[in-house]
């Protein structure tokens, strides 16, 4: 059985991968219109100061596309390896979640513009992207939002700080189609907190890899010139429902109202307790301090 579904997932250019997080919410992922060998790799951190073990390579070539009975890149003038979930836009998003990764861009690693090259997508049902994490003009690393027909980006990453050093980042997202919220940290800063609506469909998928797109406007630009070969590394991409512990997370407060046993006692006569129809004083709050459930604040600026 086992060797029938991975033979559908390959014909459907779907490749299935082991689980890679560690969080309370993992992922089932498969790589996504590409089969090259040197597309996904698990090799050695390339950088002196790096995590010291294994991370995940990634590797574009001119002329990597491929097609299945949905897609086809080579005709949309679009070229992957990409990671995607196999099985979340069945579920609709609308609560709140975390997200988190760690992301290495070589010194040879190449700007394509006026060609698009997207390293992680947040993807609705029938593959709309409404955020992106992406390369823009000047080498800039953004995030862009296109949620609605007017995209809106927020620059992250300056161009002379992305190259040869690992950069964390992290999400706070609440999806809703009426209300939500998208915050960004990059390195333990904040960089982006926008309110709004986050999704239309709101079955959102996750994809991360090289994914470029608009490659007939590179040709066009730069006649003759073939694509440059791209390269990046990711390490730790993991999703929580808490966010313990992520940039920005702050612990619920706990109130300090004592309880009953807590609260001080003054002795009274016991004619006045026993003919007295009045209750305790604080008695009437301590039950409903009681019944009222922790609300976990929230850094929202």
């Amino acid at each position: 059985m086992t060797v029938v579904v991975t033979v559908i997932l390959v014909l459907a250019g779907l490749v299935a991968l082991p689980i890679h997080a560690s969080s309370d919410l993992p992922f089932n992922w498969v790589r996504n219109l590409n089969s090259t060998a040197w597309g996904y790799t698990q090799v050695e951190d390339p950088s002196e100061y790096g995590s010291g073990g294994l991370v995940e390579r990634f590797e574009l070539r001119m002329g990597d596309c491929d097609k299945n009975e949905h897609e086809d890149d080579c005709k949309s003038n679009q070229e992957r390896i990409e990671l995607i979930e196999l099985d979340r836009p069945a579920d609709l998003l609308n609560g709140e979640v975390w997200y988190r990764w760690k992301m290495y861009f070589p010194e040879s690693y190449r700007n394509i513009y006026p060609a698009k090259t997207h390293h992680i997508r947040f993807v609705e049902r029938g593959d709309k992207i409404v955020w992106s994490f992406e390369i823009g003009s000047t080498g800039v690393f953004w995030l862009g939002s296109y949620v609605s027909d007017e995209h809106t980006y927020y620059p992250l990453i300056d161009e002379d700080e992305l190259l040869s050093q690992w950069h964390e980042l992290s999400v706070h997202a609440k999806w809703g189609s009426d209300s939500g919220f998208f915050e960004v940290w990059v390195n333990n800063v904040k960089k982006v907190n926008f309110v709004g609506t986050t999704c239309r469909r709101c079955r959102i998928r996750l994809g991360y890899g090289i994914i470029r797109s608009g490659l007939d406007q590179y040709y066009k630009f730069y006649p003759g010139n073939d694509l440059p070969t791209q390269v990046i590394y990711y390490l730790g991409l993991e999703r929580s429902a808490s966010g313990i512990d992520y940039p920005g997370y702050i612990p619920p407060q706990t109130t300090d109202t004592p309880t009953v046993s807590d609260q001080p006692q003054t002795l009274k006569p016991v004619l006045i307790i026993e003919t007295s129809s009045k209750k305790t004083p604080g008695t009437d709050q301590l039950e409903l301090d009681k019944g009222d459930p922790e609300v976990p604040n929230r850094d929202r600026d």
